[in-house]
């Protein structure tokens, strides 16, 4: 929540292809209220939401930003199979956009403001990174950050020797207990900016720290998080960011300038759908069949408000429209055709095993310079889940081990309740004379030792007496 006398920070939530829905909040706030994101103490963010804080602090433009995630999308798109097909892979796609998109000294502009949030495979704990030494990690904690398992790839990837992945399954919305962190997320909930309905629907699910309303909106935003949807809806889902961060600030008090119809969300249906809500703008009001973002947000949008056409940002608009655009030429246009489609379609039984060789024998190549350590790192973790499983089935083995994994400590507490330090008892001698097992250990050896001495003795004198 907003508050201007302690500080305030934000935390943007993790959300898949979503994202951009963070890129019409960020501008919402940089053109109504710039100093919530210029002396904001933190930024915080998770997947989706660590790659937009990255974007934004680095400086790139929103014409930029928006065409990279389009650019994603189109990718993940132009398969038949989605963002499921084989020759599609994210991680790949993600670190090669981010190494050719991001300034080489985006460590410096991150470090210090931005805490990406990841969770380490080994124990499934969250981790928050703030601290940057080149670009090559700023690349490696978003990948890892953005990777889902069996979705984005078999092996984990690596932050600093140590596997990290989505930062999502640990805490999708980074700080969000704390009472001065702004939250943001796309899906209908109880974040500080996020989609608001009219519905009486007071049912609520906490996913790691992400709040989570049980309604249709949200099942079909939760299809669309890991599955793109079209590029409209895209547009659609950044103009209700917009809309949604300028509610925020004059529910708040902060924006000056009144706004009409920002009370409540436009509507109560998901992007896309038949009675879907989300608005745009542009400067002018064009022909629906000249302008296609326009014409789409009309249809969705019911009741439609003309006076929403001044609201949203005109540049934001332009990105949008121009990211939309399909690429010119006549093979892009053959490839749209619908016999085309159907005959791809079709095509499939013949196509996807052909295509599907191809990508393995690419991946294949790529990850020779990695295969021993993704080996090892296998070994590690089946070796730790039989651990783990002999641990919950064995009652012995549960009670002889602690639950961190950690040997118990053999050293009883002193009078004070402190513990000893740990000795070796394998040497004797190097027990420590204050030590209560070491004290015990010497006792014992020399109670072994005097048995010995008298049990010899016995058999030497009972030997003479057999020889006399």
């Amino acid at each position: 929540m907003y508050d201007p006398e302690r500080g305030w920070s934000l935390s943007f939530s993790g959300c898949g292809f979503l994202g951009i829905y963070h890129v019409g909040v960020t501008r919402c706030l940089s053109e109504r209220a710039p100093h919530l994101l210029q002396d904001a103490r933190m930024f915080y963010g998770a997947s989706a939401g660590a790659l937009h804080c990255v974007t934004f602090l680095a400086g790139m433009p929103v014409d930029r930003v928006v065409r990279m995630i389009m650019d994603l999308v189109r990718t993940a798109r132009s398969r038949n199979l989605g963002a499921l097909h084989p020759a599609f892979h994210m991680g790949r796609c993600l670190r090669e956009g981010l190494r050719k998109d991001l300034p080489d000294d985006v460590h410096r502009l991150v470090s210090g403001r931005l805490a990406i949030s990841l969770t380490r495979v080994a124990d499934g704990r969250n981790v928050l990174v703030s601290r940057f030494h080149s670009k090559d990690e700023v690349v490696d904690a978003l990948v890892c950050s953005c990777f889902i398992p069996f979705y984005c790839g078999v092996f984990p990837p690596s932050f600093r020797g140590e596997r990290y992945m989505d930062g999502g399954a640990s805490d999708n919305v980074p700080f969000a207990e704390a009472k001065t962190t702004i939250t943001v997320s796309p899906f209908y909930g109880e974040q500080d900016i996020c989609p608001k309905t009219k519905s009486t629907n007071f049912l609520f699910v906490d996913f790691t720290k992400l709040s989570f309303q049980l309604c249709a909106q949200n099942a079909f935003l939760l299809s669309r998080a890991l599955f793109p949807p079209d590029l409209k809806v895209l547009a659609e889902i950044c103009s209700r960011g917009y809309l949604d961060a300028l509610r925020f600030l004059e529910e708040n008090g902060i924006c000056n300038k009144p706004q009409p119809s920002l009370r409540v969300s436009p509507g109560d249906s998901a992007p896309g759908g038949p009675d879907s809500p989300p608005p745009a703008a542009s400067e002018a009001s064009p022909e629906p069949d000249l302008d296609p973002l326009l014409g789409h947000l009309q249809v969705h949008l019911l009741p439609w408000d003309e006076s929403l056409v001044e609201t949203l940002s005109p540049k934001l608009t332009l990105a949008l429209r121009e990211a939309m655009r399909e690429p010119d030429g006549y093979l892009s246009r053959f490839r749209n055709l619908l016999p085309v489609k159907v005959l791809s379609y079709a095509a499939m039984p013949c196509t996807l095993p052909v295509e599907s060789a191809i990508a393995v024998a690419q991946r294949l190549v790529t990850w020779l310079p990695a295969v021993l350590d993704d080996m090892q790192w296998l070994h590690w973790a089946a070796s730790h889940v039989c651990s783990q499983a002999l641990t919950r089935l064995l009652p012995a083995a549960r009670s002889q081990t602690p639950p961190g994994g950690q040997e118990p400590s053999q050293h009883p507490p002193d009078p004070e309740g402190r513990r000893c330090p740990p000795c070796s008892p394998v040497d004797s001698d190097a027990l420590p004379g204050d030590c209560p097992v070491g004290s015990k250990a010497k006792a014992a050896q020399r109670a072994v030792l005097q048995a010995s001495r008298t049990l010899l003795g016995s058999r030497v004198s009972a030997g003479a007496g057999v020889d006399s």
